[in-house]
């Protein structure tokens, strides 16, 4: 239980770098870059396997899954940082966090599965917490336009990743280790972002500055070891994956609101403390089978 306890603190610390960021003046976009490329290198030193840049990974049947992956992860993160900094860090987790329902929703589209009660309450009651998370003003504050749309995507994007992970979980895996799959998707995150940082630069005058690699490296560190650590939690648990990520979630949510609370003072109006609970509430009720 220890591995989970620290993937837990290691995501509350990824997410909460995007506060860092935005007081520090570091670029976001070139900050992610390079914390792409810092967890495809440690995803290579810590295999136990040969390192997925000496394989041919590009010509195996779940490549075309990691590609797709590798766009999401690196313009779902993107979407993170962008609410964690205008939003707060508390609604950028909820938001993701909550897309533990569109795998269940996707199993009863397409594999037929049942729901229980308590999942489908759990479903509504997701959807009502992603509202509630993201109403930031009341009584008199002042509104930015829109600003919805950012938990909005977070939500659907980290959903689609995880029915995603779970299909080739199914299909896949333990043929080939999770471990080895996140390197190769972190591995395509960094080409993408890599491909479009030089677009930029070429030809709209960006600048990479030292700042944004040395912080983008930092926030490599625990992204990495977030999913590290999840991992190993699974290989000691595997038949309690249905548990684990439940859990994984709550804590993340809760442990990253404290932070948001303690360390950023960040605001959380009624709506937020009941989407908050909401949140909770969706996450236990989804992890309920019967």
């Amino acid at each position: 239980m220890i591995f989970l306890i620290f993937s837990i603190l290691a995501s509350t610390i990824t997410v909460s770098f995007f506060k860092i960021f935005e007081r520090v003046g570091v670029n976001t976009l070139q900050g992610i870059i390079f914390n792409y490329i810092t967890c495809a290198i440690l995803g290579n030193l810590f295999t136990t396997e040969t390192p997925v840049i000496l394989t041919n990974f590009y010509q195996q049947d779940w490549f075309p899954y990691t590609f797709l992956l590798g766009f999401l992860f690196i313009s779902i993160f993107f979407a993170i940082g962008e609410t964690s900094q205008k939003m707060g860090v508390s609604v950028s987790m909820v938001s993701a966090k909550l897309s533990v329902v569109m795998p269940i929703v996707f199993a009863l589209i397409f594999f037929s599965e049942s729901l229980s009660f308590f999942q489908i309450t759990g479903i509504i009651l997701s959807l009502l917490a992603v509202y509630f998370i993201s109403r930031k003003h009341e009584n008199g504050e002042t509104k930015t336009k829109n600003l919805w749309v950012l938990p909005t995507i977070v939500f659907v994007g980290s959903g689609i990743i995880d029915t995603t992970l779970n299909f080739i979980q199914k299909q896949f895996i333990p043929a080939v280790s999770e471990a080895y799959i996140i390197t190769t998707v972190f591995s395509i995150a960094f080409v993408f972002g890599a491909i479009y940082l030089s677009y930029l630069v070429l030809f709209k005058n960006e600048k990479i500055a030292f700042k944004n690699v040395y912080w983008g490296i930092l926030l490599g560190i625990p992204n990495y070891f977030s999913m590290l650590f999840l991992v190993k939690t699974l290989s000691y648990f595997p038949a309690a994956s249905a548990t684990i990520f439940p859990i994984n979630n709550i804590g993340i949510v809760a442990v990253s609101t404290l932070v948001s609370v303690w360390f950023f003072k960040e605001k959380l109006n009624s709506k937020n403390i009941l989407g908050l609970v909401l949140s909770l509430t969706a996450i236990a009720l989804i992890a309920i089978k019967f």
